[in-house]
């Protein structure tokens, strides 16, 4: 099955592979865990983000990083 989806932290939940795409092309396809990192996603994305535990399942939580006041 595919499904496509822009929330990072649901396909994280679910999904068995995850493949992210810049400007059409896949940058990277493997296992969350492989995948959502705060180097690739901060990459593919060009923009920081920081990735957490779940305090529950222990997927990974993908969240921005906040600029420094």
């Amino acid at each position: 099955m595919l499904v496509v989806l822009h929330d990072l932290n649901l396909a994280g939940a679910y999904a068995d592979r995850i493949a992210l795409l810049r400007e059409g092309r896949v940058v990277v396809c493997d296992t969350p865990e492989r995948v959502l990192t705060a180097d690739i996603v901060s990459d593919v994305y060009r923009t920081p983000v920081e990735i957490i535990a779940h305090p529950v399942s222990g997927d990974g939580i993908v969240l921005p990083l906040r600029a420094k006041a």
